[in-house]
């Protein structure tokens, strides 16, 4: 039988070798090291870009309760080489370290420990290199000009790890980074970004992702600019002088891409704007049956994409032909039985005037008829008889058929004799 030789450390040279890895500093301790114990026996290790994959041969010895793990953190003022992991079972061949950092170099160690704490002597120092991050996407573009919406294209990766990707863009007046979309399967090349502003400026990155979720560095910013919304409708004019109509221009739209005009209309202009008519001329005939009526518009552009001119800010007001003015200094009276009427009238534009003469026939029925194509400012009306009420108004009437408001009405009448 052989005997046991163990060897107790000094603590600050267990700490040397040994120390465990620990976010908060641990109390230190005096680590007994027993040399029969089996050094873990270390067949390889695999690096990738952020782990490293070991493994060792089993353990027979039952004194053995599991593996420690330790390691150094490269670029740390501390070179030291820390426990980092503890495996709880003889049982086990195999570890993987995870969150390295690529491009990398590493100083690895094993040894196992029992139940008691006491520790076998360490493996050799295994130097273990990550694998260099995977290169960025090299072709990314992008385009602009669409309506509320970008582009983008790229080069699907080469590298078989890659299983798909992950686009961020920036506002033009934010600096932050925002995902915008997260695309599954290394082949896809294309992605339309949606629902974006008229007008504005977006910048757009790309970045491969790997099947363990590992994203690659950006690939260079491409700039998009979406297509703005056509300029406003210049230089509208309306009329106010044609009879029961309101006539409408306007200066050209210079979109090379236009499609139509959409007229809005309200009946005070800071009213609600309703939509009224589509067309593709400038000019348009408003066709309505009130005179003297206001209304007020505003006209817009539409793109071929659907994209439409800002409402101006000032309404155009217009307004149908008023009514000709009505008669003034309006008398009539009775004589010879005969009917006289007699009027003045100061409006250019009055071409003749209409009579309307009512009779009342009983106390509850009259009759009213229009006398047309007056041309003076008289009227004698011999149609009457005793004992009958009638009553007579004139309205001015111009070239367009246009009548003035009635005068108030006079009520005329003679007795039998």
């Amino acid at each position: 039988m052989h005997s046991s030789i163990r060897y107790v450390l000094s603590t600050s040279l267990a700490l040397i070798l040994f120390s465990g890895c620990t976010s908060q500093p641990t109390p230190q301790k005096t680590v007994t090291i027993d040399s029969t114990l089996p050094t873990p026996s270390m067949n390889g290790f695999i690096a990738d870009i952020t782990s490293a994959a070991f493994e060792w041969k089993p353990i027979e010895d039952t004194r053995v309760n599991g593996v420690y793990v330790y390691r150094n953190t490269p670029g740390a003022e501390d070179q030291k080489l820390q426990r980092i992991a503890t495996i709880d079972s003889r049982f086990s061949t195999h570890y993987v370290d995870n969150d390295l950092v690529p491009a990398s170099q590493y100083q690895y160690r094993f040894s196992t420990f029992t139940k008691a704490e006491t520790e076998s002597v360490g493996s050799e120092t295994m130097i273990v290199a990550t694998q260099p991050m995977i290169a960025p996407i090299s072709f990314f573009q992008s385009v602009g000009n669409m309506p509320r919406s970008a582009k983008l294209l790229w080069r699907p990766h080469p590298n078989g790890k890659i299983n798909g990707y992950i686009i961020e863009r920036q506002d033009a007046t934010d600096q932050k980074w925002n995902t915008v979309a997260t695309i599954t399967g290394r082949l896809n090349a294309e992605f339309i970004d949606r629902d974006l502003k008229d007008g504005q400026v977006y910048f757009y990155r790309i970045k491969a992702t790997t099947f363990d979720k590992l994203a690659t560095d950006p690939s260079e910013v491409t700039k998009v600019v979406t297509k703005p919304l056509p300029p406003e409708i210049k230089n509208i004019t309306s009329t106010n002088n044609v009879p029961r109509a309101i006539t409408l221009s306007w200066e050209p739209s210079p979109l090379s891409d236009f499609s139509h005009y959409n007229i809005y209309r309200a009946s005070t202009p800071n009213g609600t704007f309703d939509y009224h008519v589509k067309l593709e001329t400038t000019s348009f005939t408003d066709k309505i049956t009130e005179d003297g009526k206001f209304y007020f518009y505003k006209i817009t552009a539409v793109d071929k994409d659907g994209l439409e001119s800002p409402l101006s800010p000032v309404a155009t007001q217009g307004s149908t032909l008023s009514k000709p003015q009505t008669p003034i200094a309006y008398e009539g009276k009775i004589l010879n039985k005969t009917v006289e009427l007699q009027w003045t009238n100061n409006d250019p534009r009055t071409v003749s005037y209409t009579v309307v003469k009512t009779t009342k026939t009983s106390w509850i029925s009259r009759e009213t008829i229009d006398i047309n194509n007056i041309t003076g400012t008289n009227f004698r009306d011999t149609d009457i008889k005793p004992d009958i009420s009638y009553t007579y108004e004139i309205m001015s009437v111009d070239k367009d058929g246009i009548r003035s408001l009635p005068t108030q009405a006079i009520e005329l009448s003679f007795e039998a004799k």
